[in-house]
């Protein structure tokens, strides 16, 4: 996917430079650009009533209060109102926040596409995060990958990683026991690798392999 359209909701001068930066090195249209959350969103409106909608919008979290009343004062409410008006527009917060709860509640309430904190060498971060949505992918941040292992109390083992490799590969669950047999990897009968997915399943919270595979790539496990 490559994005024509792009719409950055900023106030902070150096924020705007690392974005300017990264959009130059990988040679994305100059983009469309907003102080505030009301502007954005009245612009979001008419890009696509022109029928030329914003394929990413990468906001701030936190803006600058400067005594004017405003419909949209944070990043959180242009987010939902975008979605709203455009429900496939990606979404990418570049923020100063920290709180992994704050983060999470990113990505589980309102299904951004991407964080990126504020901070020194961000210019590449930034890169690798617009790489990786302009590809159909969440971006996650390696400390929020982190914390999301941890808080979920598995420890992914290789064994694990491989199980979950051959799914993300197109093996039927059914078959993988001869993948690992012609492999010489043990356990390899199909009872033991019911029960290490259900495990792993059980201590991520969800009910699908599925949901499990999307994870591992999303927190780049595999």
């Amino acid at each position: 996917m490559k994005f024509e359209n792009i719409l950055v909701t900023e106030d902070q001068d150096m924020a705007n430079l690392s974005l300017r930066i990264t959009l130059e090195e990988l040679q994305f249209p100059r983009p469309d650009h907003a102080y505030y959350c009301d502007h954005a969103l009245t612009l979001i409106t008419t890009a696509l009533r022109d029928g030329r909608p914003y394929d990413l919008l990468v906001t701030d979290l936190y803006f600058q209060v400067d005594g004017m009343t405003k419909q949209l004062p944070d990043g959180i409410g242009l987010i939902k109102s975008a979605r709203q008006l455009q429900p496939g527009l990606k979404v990418l917060v570049f923020s100063t926040e920290t709180r992994q709860a704050a983060i999470r509640r990113l990505y589980d309430e309102f299904h951004i596409d991407g964080f990126v904190r504020k901070a020194r060498g961000d210019v590449q971060d930034l890169k690798n995060a617009i790489e990786q949505i302009a590809n159909n992918r969440r971006y996650y941040p390696r400390d929020y990958r982190s914390a999301a292992t941890q808080d979920n109390q598995h420890s992914f083992t290789s064994y694990d990683k491989t199980i979950i490799r051959l799914l993300a590969d197109g093996y039927a669950q059914k078959d993988i026991p001869v993948w690992l047999e012609d492999n010489d990897i043990r356990p390899s009968g199909l009872s033991s690798v019911e029960k290490r997915l259900n495990l792993m399943k059980t201590a991520m919270g969800f009910t699908k392999n599925e949901q499990l595979v999307l994870f591992c790539k999303e927190i780049g496990l595999i």
